[in-house]
């Protein structure tokens, strides 16, 4: 396996400097990054939206409940969106949609119904609705 890792690393390396050649550009050297355990440095965590946070929060709570297990279903389940859709917006740090945003305080709203100890769904929801008012105030 790892003699067709290294060809697979030759035929890029290849092709990059065709590609190179063919535009005329100036071929500066790729920095390898290292393993992890050589890093002297710590890598700095971009700051994700404060919807983002919400997101993540509500997802690792459904998930402590017992209602999700994964991605895909807090995208299906709660948010209203395609499996890949909460994978998205954490690789890519955007905003989740309104229309998400929405979809999941309805859901938390009728789950803090249901649920006997509901308090934290109660501030949940209370959180997102929160997000959505300023998002709209912000887009007028």
């Amino acid at each position: 396996m790892n003699t067709t890792i290294q060809k697979l690393d030759e035929l890029l390396a290849k092709i990059r400097t065709q590609i190179i050649e063919k535009k005329g550009l100036k071929e500066e050297p790729i920095e390898q990054p290292k393993p992890a355990d050589e890093q002297t440095e710590p890598t700095e965590e971009l700051p994700q939206h404060p919807d983002t946070d919400y997101l993540i929060k509500v997802f690792n709570h459904l998930k402590d409940l017992g209602y999700i297990n994964t991605q895909y279903e807090f995208s299906e389940q709660f948010l209203n969106k395609n499996k890949y859709y909460y994978g998205m917006i954490l690789s890519e740090r955007r905003h989740p949609s309104i229309d998400a945003l929405h979809s999941l305080i309805k859901s938390i709203s009728e789950l803090s119904e249901a649920e006997t100890n509901h308090q934290r769904l109660d501030a949940l929801y209370e959180e997102g609705h929160t997000l959505i008012t300023k998002r709209l105030l912000k887009n007028y």
